[in-house]
């Protein structure tokens, strides 16, 4: 029950899905509990890679300049991964198909709601502010989401074992990818071409079905930018905005902005490449060398979570970061075709964290994360379920070795 609600939360405003976490994460360490599953948690190579990241970014604090309210935020932000760990071992494989179903359904109902919006038949005042006229970050998040939601329908049609699923699921898919052709945020545009690139290579067909998808993706994202005049024009918006750059703090458009913060960072990281500044610190470093006038000022991160790893934490953070990262997506590429969805939402983390802080940033973090977990647990079937009799009740998982599920049949 509780999995399927909150997921549709993710589209939602920042309280919802704070509450949705706190549920999940709540219900998956009472599983664990149940189930006396701390020494498999405290086994696991992600959870100690993420521990011993954790701890050294704690250990940071000895040389931070900043004030000791920021690390409690940067530690609160750092712990959420855990979450997802906890997610992945405890939620069975049925419910997180369950769930990823979900997520699809939400995905094109929004996407839906973009097109109809874009055409100018959606009336004013219906209540989904945060979804369709959201502004900064949730904006690029809605953009990400509907990306990686149609990615996921696309990857739910390919598994599909009857007509009326495939047709449920290219019905869901069309207007995803429709409606995120229509929203005027790029970075959900080119992380959906990324990911199903990402799937038809990975995926455990054959050479021929591979090229064949490869080909369809090439195509479908040259006909969407050719068709799509908003598109177009987004894109030759970013393209002016870097030839118009100079290396100044004066910059003040979007991605203009971010190749400053990306020079300004480097030079941070240069500074102590193997300890970094401590944890925190950004922002202090950032401070005293943007003057407070500049349209630079008002940033809180360098919108690259590789980067402030590596300024807090030094390189020893940013690897750990990226090692956490391959080490989730090589699991993915040996569940088969039940880890793809695995390996799209690892990937968005890993892409989206080149462009923004995807986990400094709670507005990223919690549906990011949610869907790690989630996506995980089906690569991954094991340990307890919410599911049973009545609601929310807790008990074992079937064994999966017994399970009459296949890795290629998901059924609708």
């Amino acid at each position: 029950m509780w999995l399927p609600v909150s997921i549709w939360t993710l589209y939602g405003p920042l309280g919802g899905k704070y509450i949705a976490w706190f549920v999940i994460v709540g219900l998956s360490l009472g599983v664990l509990q149940q189930q006396r599953a701390w020494a498999r948690c405290r086994a696991d190579p992600a959870v100690r890679l993420w521990l011993l990241l954790l701890g050294w970014l704690a250990l940071s604090m000895l040389w931070s300049p900043a004030p000791w309210p920021r690390w409690i935020t940067h530690l609160w932000m750092y712990s959420l991964p855990l979450g997802a760990l906890a997610l992945a071992m405890a939620c069975p494989q049925q419910a997180a198909q369950r769930a990823l179903r979900h997520f699809g359904w939400a995905s094109g109902g929004v996407g839906l709601l973009l097109l109809l919006r874009g055409a100018g038949w959606l009336p004013d005042g219906i209540g989904l502010d945060d979804t369709l006229n959201a502004e900064g970050n949730q904006r690029i998040l809605i953009s990400v989401l509907v990306g990686l939601g149609a990615a996921i329908c696309l990857w739910q049609l390919a598994g599909s074992s009857t007509g009326k699923g495939r047709m449920l699921w290219l019905a869901t898919a069309v207007p995803a990818i429709a409606g995120l052709a229509t929203q005027d945020r790029r970075t959900g545009m080119l992380l959906l071409p990324l990911l199903l690139l990402a799937w038809a290579i990975a995926a455990p067909r054959h050479w021929a079905w591979k090229a064949a998808t490869v080909a369809a993706v090439l195509a479908l994202a040259v006909g969407l930018f050719s068709s799509s005049a908003g598109v177009q024009a987004r894109f030759a918006e970013g393209a002016a905005e870097l030839r118009q750059y100079e290396s100044n703090d004066l910059a003040a458009t979007s991605w203009g902005q971010r190749l400053r913060m990306l020079e300004r960072s480097r030079d941070m990281v240069s500074e102590s490449p193997w300890v970094g500044h401590g944890l925190g610190s950004w922002k202090v470093l950032w401070d005293a060398r943007v003057p407070a006038a500049t349209p630079l000022a008002a940033n809180s991160t360098p919108h690259n979570e590789y980067l402030l790893l590596a300024v807090q934490g030094g390189l020893p953070a940013a690897l750990l970061f990226l090692a956490w990262l391959c080490l989730q997506c090589w699991r993915a590429l040996r569940a088969g075709h039940l880890g793809m969805p695995a390996l799209m939402v690892w990937l968005t983390l890993a892409l989206g964290g080149l462009a923004n802080a995807v986990l400094r940033d709670v507005k990223f973090a919690l549906p990011l994360l949610v869907l790690a977990g989630v996506a995980a647990a089906l690569a991954r079937p094991a340990g307890a379920t919410f599911g049973g009799p009545g609601p929310d009740r807790l008990q074992p998982a079937p064994d999966p070795t017994a399970s009459t599920m296949r890795s290629g049949d998901l059924r609708d």
